[in-house]
């Protein structure tokens, strides 16, 4: 049997609860995920969800993406920079997700690469992070814009 689509959203503010609300309407493992538990409220109110939903509350997200299946697709989207970083870092230890991407401007992504390569990460394992994440040609800084840029490029990767 074939295996189903799993994704992780690490950060449930107005973007990652827009782009939940999209890949909701898939047929796919989808694990939400926030160190705030008032952000995960919000994702039981969903209208009847295609995918299944697992929400995870953790002050340390790395734990939960270490439990995440190989082949799991990550948007990494908090609202802390320290934890954004600890999530890349865990991600590429692992080596075995179907991609990794990381919300953020050119600026951030540049410390972020600085960060991580200091951590003792080869340039290439660095490189298999996405950032800035998204449809490059879709302009826009609503959530609901953003989110929408962002679903329909990690669908498109998934195939």
């Amino acid at each position: 049997l074939p295996v189903p689509a799993s994704v992780a959203i690490f950060g449930i503010g107005n973007i990652g609860l827009e782009l939940t609300r999209i890949l909701a309407r898939h047929d796919l493992d989808l694990t939400v995920s926030d160190s705030r538990p008032e952000q995960l409220e919000a994702i039981d109110d969903l209208e009847t969800p295609v995918a299944r939903i697992r929400s995870e509350f953790a002050v340390v997200g790395e734990e939960v993406l270490t439990a995440l299946p190989a082949g799991a697709h990550v948007v990494i989207m908090t609202h802390d920079h320290a934890e954004d970083l600890h999530l890349c870092s865990a991600a590429l230890t692992r080596g075995d997700l179907g991609s990794v991407g990381l919300i953020g401007s050119n600026a951030k992504w540049q410390r972020f690469r600085k960060n991580l390569a200091a951590e003792g990460f080869e340039p290439e394992a660095i490189d298999t992070i996405r950032c800035p994440i998204g449809l490059p040609d879709l302009p826009g800084k609503a959530p609901a814009t953003i989110a929408v840029s962002v679903a329909a490029d990690l669908l498109g990767r998934m195939g």
